[in-house]
């Protein structure tokens, strides 16, 4: 069996490479990883329901798992974009609407955890898809930002962002009643966005990272599970900020109007992942129903890429402008049989992004807020679970004036980024001795 599980967990990692990118729905945060914890609402600090959820939210949580387990995941993803924009002109308001490109975006996940010593220590490893954030604006005569570059537009808004988490934890009973977990995590994120407003404009079109660069990331996460009764857990949590090299991209530049058109150039941007504390509480109210509520805090306000905003002395963007952001998520499953569980979910998060930086945002709108989510599993023979689930992220805005590197806020204008999401998801989960 474990060697079984091993060529899967191997497989598996070979899919995570090949995922694309994706709009997350917690800041630029998945709200859960894998069809349980999604189903749930993303809740799993204090008590995890599958592997996955453990390495996600807490690693304390792999000591709830006795034995050798796997879980595989595929999210099948797909996010509802519309960017409408209104530009004073001489003639009147200019106002235009765009769609942005849409199609369903796989997200692979999977974890593995086995017993080193029964009862008392828990190794794991997984590789999650937790976040990102793209978009696919074409280009638009009729619309004020969409309008091609000579027009005085951005042309073709294009953003890709992958965030992934390689993780390796270990979980152990410190004493009767408490568990403790660390993870060491080693992220991969990959970034491609046209125009790439970060940058000083080639004249006057800032220029194209197209070509998606990777970086790595270090951090570590600490969690602990206290049973307050035996009915009931207590979960804390705390994600390191996750520090990346610097994204580096070559270029030329494309402005026949600049005298330096057709040059070489190099730029870059510096981003990390925010630090994240977490606590939750769950209750096994019966045999079969369990419950648990969670919170979150992301502290985005000190991490780079995120911390600033607004334009440098040479008209580049500093940066996102997020806030810092609460989230709250409950879950509960049912055991309707005992071979099949029902699972239900709600998962609210602050939107990062002030109004008055929507304009900073177009390529990176993390704005939905509201997440229900609904799921089922069923043990097909002894040893092997299938769960499914289905989650919708409703429609929420972010509305803001645009913004000129040498007058600043432009009197009359506004920029509107409006998104919704509708997810699907598989998952195989196996365990055994």
């Amino acid at each position: 069996m474990k060697n079984w599980m091993i060529r899967f967990v191997l497989v598996a990692a070979m899919g995570l490479f090949s995922t694309t990118g994706l709009s997350a729905t917690d800041g630029h945060f998945l709200h859960g990883v894998g069809a349980i914890n999604s189903a749930m609402g993303g809740v799993g600090v204090a008590a995890p329901q599958d592997v996955l959820g453990a390495l996600y939210n807490n690693p304390a949580g792999l000591m709830s798992f006795k034995g050798t387990r796997a879980d595989m995941s595929m999210e099948l993803f797909k996010a509802q974009l519309n960017l409408t924009a209104t530009a004073p002109t001489a003639q009147g308001p200019f106002t235009g609407s765009q769609d942005g490109k849409s199609g369903w975006m796989p997200i692979p996940a999977f974890g593995w955890s086995t017993e080193l010593v029964e009862d008392k220590v828990v190794i794991g490893l997984g590789g999650l898809g937790i976040g990102g954030f793209g978009v696919d604006y074409r280009q638009n005569n009729q619309h004020p930002l969409l309008a091609p570059k000579s027009m005085g537009g951005f042309g073709q808004v294009y953003s890709n962002f992958s965030l992934l988490k390689i993780t390796s934890a270990v979980a152990f009973q410190a004493s009767e009643k408490l568990s403790i977990g660390i993870a060491a995590n080693v992220d991969w994120a990959s970034l491609a966005v046209d125009p790439f407003p970060a940058a000083a404009p080639n004249g006057s079109a800032y220029p194209g990272a197209t070509s998606a660069d990777g970086v790595f990331g270090l951090g570590f996460q600490l969690g602990l599970i206290y049973e307050m009764t035996e009915a009931m857990n207590l979960g804390l949590s705390y994600t390191s900020k996750q520090v990346f090299d610097d994204f580096e991209w070559n270029s030329v530049n494309d402005d026949a109007s600049d005298p330096a058109f057709g040059t070489y150039r190099t730029f870059s941007f510096a981003m990390d992942a925010p630090a994240i504390i977490a606590g939750g509480i769950s209750y096994q109210a019966s045999d079969a129903l369990f419950v648990e509520v969670d919170g979150k805090y992301l502290m985005y306000s000190s991490t780079a890429g995120f911390d600033e905003t607004g334009f440098d002395a040479t008209g580049a963007v500093k940066g996102f402008g997020w806030d810092d952001i609460f989230v709250v998520a409950a879950g509960a499953s049912f055991a309707a049989t005992d071979k099949i569980v029902l699972r239900g979910g709600y998962n609210f998060s602050q939107n990062p992004i002030p109004d008055e930086n929507a304009f900073f945002n177009v390529a990176a709108p993390a704005i939905v807020q509201h997440h229900i989510t609904v799921g089922a599993g069923f043990e097909l023979v002894e040893g092997l679970e299938v769960s499914a689930a289905y989650y919708m992220a409703l429609e929420n805005e972010v509305s803001g004036p645009m913004w000129h590197p040498m007058m600043g806020q432009v009197p009359g204008s506004n920029v509107t980024s409006s998104m919704s999401e509708n997810s699907l998801m598989i998952q195989f989960s196996f365990t055994g001795k």
